[in-house]
């Protein structure tokens, strides 16, 4: 037994899962490392073992403070000494947690994103060497970052300001495009990309087309009630309803209830205590469904889900999979449905996104910036009259381009900052992606093909041989077409150029349609036919 098995072992386990010994010997050679893995394999074991085998402290950024809590709880009751660090226990209760990375009680520390904005305790983990920086659930940076999270953005500075350590992003789905925009946000170099395994065979995936709101109850009561003979409902057992907005959750929960079904509410607005009671009475089985909006589920272990219905349409596939995965944790048959109203995806798309950074943006930060010199985000926010998550994403962009530096938390100009000299091209690039997400939104809820075969195409995986047989489309022989291999000479995978929207890759070929992920576009479905009039391989890729 070497090493790793060796530490594998104290932590419970009797072998790897697919990528994660090539993530933790990554992490021990001093490599940066972007993982993918499916919900439930165990990413987090990757900074866990890291821990182990180098000697620690390794600084784990996670962005929910009942996720920090859950898993200091999971590690204690190995045995494994884990520090949580954050104001919600109290000053002193934060010291108490910091002695103990110091003292080296603890090789475990897990934070916010925004406690790392903290000059002080930064300077403390810097003396103490940590061996690794892991950012879990790292698909919320590009998305968090950019809206009510601003201190996402700051995580590459405060790697820095950390003295450096290897680097680890972890999540359970993110695109090729999301990958490339963690790997930017968080400055990592040369990160060894590890992506394993997102299909979930256990699943079965479906569709239900509704046209009108007030459908959606019509079909959750086909879905959720027991029939008039007694039956049980075809969504049986424990489960979440989705919902966008906490509105919807909270009356959701109440039709629910008035139709005899155990079910509560949950959102990021409600008291933390009746979170708390929410989420204990779903693990225990006193709930049996729970109504939310997305703020419910993230590293929430609850093995037994059996079901995740979505009210409403989520605006891009990487949101759908991420919480459609929470079902099934477990390994046994679980059904993820979509209540699919088409009228909803554009709003949907509206709602979560957050904008381009534009040239007035720009002035603004460099305005405040002569105004009153380097200052933090929030003193920049508050000079410009600008959202910090706005002025977080201006600085990152400045960073990126040499036109900022940042240290300890403080945004300085570097060297004359002239914001009509900035290029905004990775700002429009990346709003063009935005807008096409819903594109392939629209086209799973809209496919006659394999549902699977189109979300693992999505995510750059290849789909299988032939349907699945655990999808509406297969169960129902609805499916049309599955991977015709090659439409114009163009597989999957193979690097395309457009004669107007430039670079690319084929991300799908399904029912003679080609879909192409272009660097400067976004997603883009193009018929077979024509595909081979305007698009030409890239030689020798």
């Amino acid at each position: 037994m070497d090493r790793l098995d060796d530490a594998l072992a104290r932590f419970g386990h009797h072998h790897f899962r697919p990528g994660q010994r090539e993530a933790v010997e990554a992490v021990i050679d001093g490599r940066d490392v972007l993982l993918v893995l499916p919900t439930g394999s165990g990413k987090s074991l990757v900074f866990q073992l890291a821990a182990e085998l180098t000697g620690g402290p390794v600084v784990v950024v996670s962005p929910l403070l009942s996720l920090m809590r859950d898993q200091v709880h999971a590690l204690r009751d190995l045995g494994i000494a884990a520090a949580r660090i954050d104001g919600s226990g109290g000053a002193a209760a934060r010291r108490r947690e910091v002695g103990r990375v110091a003292e080296g009680a603890a090789r475990i520390a897990y934070v916010t994103p925004e406690q790392l904005e903290d000059a002080a305790l930064v300077r403390t983990l810097r003396d103490l060497s940590p061996t690794l920086l892991a950012v879990d659930e790292a698909h919320a940076l590009p998305h968090w970052g950019r809206s009510f999270r601003p201190a996402f953005l700051g995580l590459a500075d405060a790697a820095g300001d950390l003295g450096r350590p290897p680097v680890a992003a972890l999540t359970a789905t993110a695109d090729p495009r999301t990958r490339e925009e963690i790997g930017e946000l968080l400055g990592l170099r040369d990160p060894v990309v590890v992506v394993r395994g997102l299909d979930r065979p256990e699943l079965h995936l479906e569709v239900v087309r509704v046209e009108r709101a007030r459908d959606e109850l019509r079909e959750m009561g086909r879905l959720l009630l027991p029939g008039a003979d007694g039956s049980p409902p075809p969504l049986d057992g424990k489960g979440i309803v989705y919902t966008r907005t906490t509105r919807a959750a909270r009356d959701t929960a109440r039709w629910l209830t008035g139709n005899g079904v155990d079910a509560d509410h949950y959102h990021g607005r409600r008291p933390a205590r009746d979170r708390r009671r929410v989420q204990d009475g779903f693990t225990s089985g006193a709930i049996r469904v729970v109504a939310a909006t997305n703020a419910f589920g993230l590293g929430i272990d609850e093995p037994d889900v059996r079901f995740v219905l979505h009210r409403h349409v989520p605006g891009d596939l990487e949101t759908y999979w991420q919480e459609a995965g929470r079902a099934g944790r477990d390994g046994q048959p679980a059904r993820c449905t979509l209540l699919y109203r088409p009228a909803a995806l554009a709003k949907a798309t509206f709602l979560e996104g957050t904008g381009a950074v534009g040239r007035d943006d720009l002035r603004a930060v460099a305005a405040a910036l002569r105004a009153g010199g380097p200052g933090t985000i929030a003193e920049l926010a508050a000079r410009g009259d600008v959202p910090a998550g706005r002025v977080a994403r201006v600085v990152r962009l400045l960073e990126i381009q040499g036109a900022v530096r940042r240290r300890r938390g403080r945004v300085a100009g570097a060297g004359g900052l002239d914001p009509e000299a900035v290029s905004l091209a990775g700002e429009e690039r990346r709003a063009a992606y935005d807008q096409t997400r819903q594109v392939e939104m629209r086209g799973y809820a809209e496919t006659d093909g394999c549902r699977r075969a189109f979300i693992l195409t999505h995510f750059g995986e290849p789909p299988g041989d032939g349907p699945c047989g655990n999808c509406d489309n297969d169960a129902r022989g609805a499916t049309t077409g599955h991977d015709d291999g090659t439409v114009a000479g163009l597989p999957p995978g193979a690097h395309v150029t457009h004669r107007t929207f430039g670079s690319g890759t084929v991300t799908r070929v399904q029912d003679g349609m080609v879909t192409v992920l272009f660097d400067d576009a976004g997603y883009r479905t193009l018929a077979g036919e024509l595909a081979g009039e305007v698009m030409s391989p890239v030689p020798g890729t």
